[in-house]
């Protein structure tokens, strides 16, 4: 079965735990360190992908690590993927959880191209249109790509919205060869 299947099946009985347990926002806290944990210490990946290491001990491990830190909730969803040897799967989980989470919550990711980095009232008014437009918290992420010549490139979910000069001009001589 795909990794990202599974990952999505865990991230979504965790959310409706969460729901019904009314601790969502602990929960989107621990899986944000959890993802955190798992990419800057190696190590921490490396004791979730080994097959050497007994169950167990991972249990007992993160025990150790995790029992003060996170909501009994988290600590006691870690050990049913270790019990399912799905540990390995933990950083999906907590990647498509955080998803689940922001998607919940109305967040709405944008991601803004520009040929030039935008001042600041630009980006204020962009912003502020654009929670008004899709009624929602709209987290931009910015990028400077001066190839656009100028304009920029919006993309939202699966839309994207090109009023880049490039692309313009491209479209003009393909209509001038026609």
């Amino acid at each position: 079965m795909n990794n990202s299947i599974i990952s999505t099946r865990y991230a979504k009985a965790l959310m409706l735990v969460g729901i019904e347990h009314q601790c969502l926002d602990a929960l989107e806290a621990d899986m944000t360190l959890l993802a955190a944990t798992v990419k800057d210490n190696p190590v921490f990946g490396q004791l979730l992908d080994s097959p050497v290491i007994q169950p167990v001990q991972k249990h007992s491990v993160m025990n150790e690590l995790l029992e003060k830190k996170v909501h009994p909730m988290t600590l006691g969803f870690v050990h049913v993927l270790i019990r399912n040897r799905r540990e390995i799967m933990l950083p999906g989980v907590a990647r498509r959880f955080i998803e689940l989470y922001e998607a919940h919550r109305g967040v709405k990711h944008v991601r803004l191209t520009s040929a030039t980095e935008l001042d600041e009232h630009t980006k204020d008014a962009l912003q502020n249109k654009l929670n008004a437009l899709y009624h929602a918290d709209v987290r931009m992420t910015e990028e400077v790509n001066p190839d656009l010549i100028g304009g920029f490139i919006l993309r939202v979910d699966d839309r994207q919205y090109d009023a880049s000069l490039a692309s313009g001009l491209k479209r003009m001589k393909k209509d001038l060869v026609k």
